[in-house]
């Protein structure tokens, strides 16, 4: 296993087991986030920070599965299935949406690239027409 395929694979671990220090500290300072779907970009340590807070609030028990990993020299892909059930309050474009109790299994990418073994910039995609249907919303 290579060093960046180590390092995405322990950005995934680090969201199943809830360690948000460990999550942050897997990118540079100026590291960028990029949710394609909804059109959010965090940036440096407190929007990792808020990036992965929201998702924790409404999946607390999310968890990253069926990972595959594909690796270059300075980037990585990482694909998953994200489940989990909508516990808590999840931010949206057209507001909160209260806790659903209904189960989440989306297919979700991300594309990080690297620099000196830290995260510098990852765009995530999914499909929100699934989270949608997942959630009960259409």
């Amino acid at each position: 296993m290579t060093d960046i395929e180590s390092a995405v694979r322990g950005l995934y671990e680090a969201w199943n087991v809830r360690d948000l220090p460990s999550w942050v500290a897997a990118f540079t300072a100026a590291a960028t986030w990029t949710n394609i779907p909804t059109g959010e970009v965090f940036t440096g340590p407190a929007g990792m920070e808020q990036n992965y807070v929201n998702w924790n609030i409404p999946f607390p028990d999310g968890q990253c599965e069926e990972i595959t990993v594909l690796v270059g020299d300075d980037f990585a892909v990482g694909q998953f299935m994200a489940r989990g059930v909508h516990k808590g309050p999840m931010s949206t474009e057209d507001g909160e949406l209260a806790a659903t109790g209904k189960h989440l299994s989306v297919p979700f990418c991300d594309v990080h690239r690297f620099s000196g073994g830290l995260i510098t910039s990852t765009v995530r995609y999914w499909d929100q027409a699934s989270v949608a249907r997942d959630l009960g919303l259409r």
